[in-house]
Parts: C-alpha cells; sequence; structure tokens
C-alpha cells in the first residue's frame, strides 16, 4: 500500500473561500475518478493557518498514476483545479509513501483527525514507519496515537474537512 500526500497553503487572507474550493475540489475529483481522496487543514501553530493536505491511498502506483492522467485530461477538471490554485500561495509538495510490513489491508487514516510526524529513521522508536517513495528523501512518517512530544522531526496535526 501507498499513501499520497499534495500539500497546499491556501492564501492566508482568503482561507474561508481556500478551504471550500479545496473541498469541492476533492469532491470533484471522487466523483469524476476512481480515486478516493480526503481532505485535511492543519491545526498545530507550526503549520500556518492555511496549510492544507490531500491524502489517498491505493495498492498499485501504476493505477495511482493511471487515475491522475484521465483527472488531468478531462474537460472539466482544469476550472476546477485553477480556481483552487488561484487561492493558494506557494509551491505544492507532493509525498509518497511505502507502508510498513505487515500493515492490515484495510487500513486508513482516521476519520476526523491524525497526527504525523516525519523525522529520520533512528528517531521514529517503536514506531511502525512509512518509508519515502517520493518528495521527502531521508526521511520516515509515522503515525502517533497520543500526543506526546516527538523526539525529533517535524509534527503536524490535522483535521478532516472533505
Amino acid at each position: 500500500m501507498q499513501l499520497f500526500q499534495r500539500r497546499r497553503w491556501v492564501d492566508p487572507s482568503r482561507l474561508a473561500e481556500g478551504f471550500e474550493s479545496f473541498v469541492d475540489q476533492l469532491a470533484w475529483i471522487d466523483a469524476h475518478t476512481d480515486l478516493s481522496m480526503a481532505g485535511w487543514r492543519r491545526t498545530d501553530p507550526e503549520g500556518g493557518p492555511g496549510a492544507i493536505l490531500a491524502t489517498t491511498t491505493y495498492a498499485d502506483h501504476g493505477w495511482f498514476l493511471a487515475q491522475v492522467a484521465r483527472l488531468q485530461a478531462l474537460d472539466g477538471y482544469a476550472p476546477v483545479n485553477d480556481a483552487t490554485a488561484a487561492l493558494t500561495v506557494g509551491t505544492d509538495a507532493f509525498e509518497r509513501w511505502d507502508a510498513p510490513g505487515g500493515l492490515d489491508d484495510g487500513w486508513a487514516l482516521p476519520d476526523a483527525a491524525f497526527r504525523q510526524v516525519l523525522g529520520s529513521p533512528a528517531t521514529a522508536g517503536a514506531h511502525s514507519v512509512w518509508t519515502n517513495a517520493e518528495g521527502a528523501e531521508g526521511l520516515v512518517a509515522w503515525f502517533p496515537d497520543d500526543d506526546g512530544p516527538a523526539a525529533a522531526g517535524r509534527r503536524e496535526a490535522w483535521v478532516r474537512i472533505h
């Protein structure tokens, strides 16, 4: 299994309409492809007010790439994507993660909120780690159940908005 994450930042002066456009974009993708996208807003202080994240999981990267190519070729997608892009700032970041061995086939991010830590493999402790396949070279990710401090690395808190 792989986890795909696309990080974006809504213009801080346009948060309400930016979040709404992002949710609309993900709903459009869900309705027109076989992808199942989730949308998240970052809630920890280091994330800034406009950090958003789109996620999906899949078993076959080739299938995922075919879905993305199909999406980008759909006539109605460009205006939907452009509307959200007009409300974001900075450069989108794409990360792809390989699941830890032995992970249950039905694994999914929690429905309402989750925490994610990115760091070096040495800082993960006993957590099962996702290894980076793209976008965050040299890092691993894990999803702690508690709100305790991370030994090192980037700690994020996300709440679901789609």
